[in-house]
């Protein structure tokens, strides 16, 4: 059974990327209330890792630790691969995103959260990537012949209008659920933030759900 709960890890907890086209852009002809620097060089401080891009910080949860670098990258391979795969959408995933943050309870239970700037960029409108990555997962959970439920829904968090997509994932024998996940994603500033929760155990779920809402109030 962990084999199936890894499988599900690898295919699914990558960052939720945007359908963007490149074009030339005058920088002086893009208007927003703000913009943001593209680097990330936010700083982990008295157990919270704090963002140096946009006026967010997060908790760090009790029992949590970091996740490598080199783990990040090998969840994001495997899911791009997958999706790839299996989505008619999957050619038009970007991989051009930064890991803000990524800390887990175990390799079952785990939060992520990105960026990718949107700047020089024919970019959907919001409405376009919450139907784009809605068929993505779809198509991308039905090519792996997994049995699963989908929903979505918009929320506001902050002072941000934020989509929701949750997802549940069943053994193909049994019908236990099996796995949680719940993909976070706004337009922040010009740049696309995504944010990723995988949980086996309710409570932990529960844990970083109420901890990631709050961390925008």
């Amino acid at each position: 059974m962990k084999k199936i709960y890894l499988n599900l890890l690898l295919l699914t907890l990558i960052p939720l990327q945007s359908f963007c086209q490149l074009k030339k852009v005058n920088p002086s002809t893009i208007k927003e209330e703000v913009i943001i620097a593209d680097k990330e060089d936010g700083k982990i401080e008295n157990g919270k890792y704090k963002c140096n891009l946009f006026d967010w910080q997060i908790e760090i949860p009790e029992g949590f630790t970091i996740t490598s670098k080199e783990r990040t990258k090998e969840l994001e391979d495997k899911g791009y691969e997958a999706m790839k795969e299996h989505s008619s959408q999957g050619k038009n995933i970007s991989r051009a995103t930064t890991t803000l943050i990524s800390f887990e309870k175990d390799k079952y239970n785990i939060f992520s959260a990105n960026y990718e700037s949107l700047v020089g960029k024919k970019k959907m409108t919001f409405d376009e990537y919450k139907a784009f990555m809605l068929k993505l997962l779809d198509e991308t959970y039905s090519g792996k012949g997994m049995k699963f439920d989908i929903k979505s829904s918009d929320m506001k968090l902050g002072k941000y209008d934020f989509n929701k997509i949750i997802v549940h994932l069943y053994h193909p024998k049994t019908d236990a659920l099996i796995l949680t996940q719940e993909f976070y994603s706004s337009y922040i500033n010009n740049h696309l933030y995504t944010a990723g929760l995988n949980y086996q155990d309710e409570n932990l779920g529960y844990i970083m759900s109420y901890n990631f809402m709050k961390s925008f109030k």
